[in-house]
């Protein structure tokens, strides 16, 4: 069965993170895709940023990758889809009561994970915002990040 989500044991700063999700909203945008110039989805928004705090998860994780905030509306959908060039990214979820992620006909709730996102998944919001920092990363597979995550950093708990 081909990997797709690994949970992270990764200490984050999440109020830190909100801040700066704060931050990078005043210039957030509603989604689109290059593949699929027809669609905007306005229930779930980008807004790029960075800052010396993102700029360490990436140094803590030995990647290069394009940081970028996504908020969804309650009730929005991400329909199923494989993200555009990202081989895979960090995901990490700042609110509570988040909607999980779906992959398949499974659904993995998180709040630090490795996914792949050359495997098709989807998001089915619930009643509550879902605010996540996601590090895309291009230049490495799934399993060239795994491979090189320390072990402290994997979550005992399981995917």
């Amino acid at each position: 069965m081909e990997k797709m989500i690994l949970h992270l044991d990764y200490e984050f700063d999440k109020e830190l993170l909100l801040q700066q999700a704060n931050a990078a909203k005043e210039t957030a945008t509603g989604y689109t895709d290059s593949r699929y110039p027809d669609i905007k989805l306005d229930d779930w928004k980008i807004g790029h940023y960075t800052s010396p705090y993102i700029e360490k998860i990436m140094k803590d994780f030995e990647v290069i990758g394009k940081p970028r905030f996504y908020w969804m509306d309650p009730f929005a959908t991400v329909p199923t889809h494989t993200d555009n060039g990202t081989q895979c990214s960090l995901n990490f979820v700042l609110t509570e009561n988040a909607a999980p992620i779906i992959i398949g006909n499974e659904t993995y709730c998180y709040k630090a994970a490795l996914l792949n996102t050359t495997v098709p998944h989807s998001v089915v919001n619930n009643e509550h915002e879902r605010i996540m920092l996601k590090i895309s990363i291009f230049d490495k597979t799934y399993e060239e990040v795994l491979s090189n995550i320390s072990p402290k950093l994997l979550s005992h708990t399981g995917a």
